[in-house]
């Protein structure tokens, strides 16, 4: 190989290198281009796929309304609920950092807590049996996966 065939294949080595290389970080840079949905997002994003999946499976269309719209009232009460937890964590923050807290203080917070959640509880038990009304036992099953994917979208924005 003559001294300027080398040098023709060091630059296309070269070449083929910084092109690799762009074509790496171009690709790199679309997939990070893609932005995750926040927890709100998924939470709209998935209770719209729930609803098109009830419309889907439940023949029957007057069914499928009523049993929408118990699924918009339990993920308000969820919504509501995440609000409220969150809420309970800035005021169990605040008063863990105020010194003066008194043991009432304590015992009042929790309590107020406590009857939220039975509330809760109560509430979406009594929703959840109005949708089973509204469903036979084959579409009830058939639409696990999307009320687990909603309840995880609701869990995930709890977290955040």
């Amino acid at each position: 190989m003559t001294s300027s065939q080398s040098e023709f294949t060091s630059c296309l080595r070269g070449r083929a290198g910084a092109i690799a290389l762009t074509l790496a970080l171009a690709a790199a840079a679309a997939c990070s281009s893609k932005h995750e949905l926040t927890p709100e997002q998924q939470a709209q994003a998935d209770m719209a796929a729930y609803e098109a999946q009830i419309r889907n499976i439940v023949p029957d269309p007057a069914r499928a309304d009523q049993l929408v719209a118990l699924t918009n009232e339990f993920q308000q009460l969820a919504t509501d609920s995440i609000a409220t937890i969150k809420s309970y964590r800035a005021k169990v923050a605040a008063l863990n950092s105020n010194y003066d807290a008194t043991r009432q203080d304590y015992e009042t917070l929790f309590s107020d807590q406590d009857a939220s959640r039975e509330a809760f509880i109560k509430k979406a038990v009594a929703i959840r049996q109005r949708m089973a009304v509204y469903t036979t036992d084959a579409e009830w099953e058939a639409l696990k996966k999307a009320r687990l994917r909603a309840l995880d979208a609701d869990l995930q924005e709890l977290l955040s």
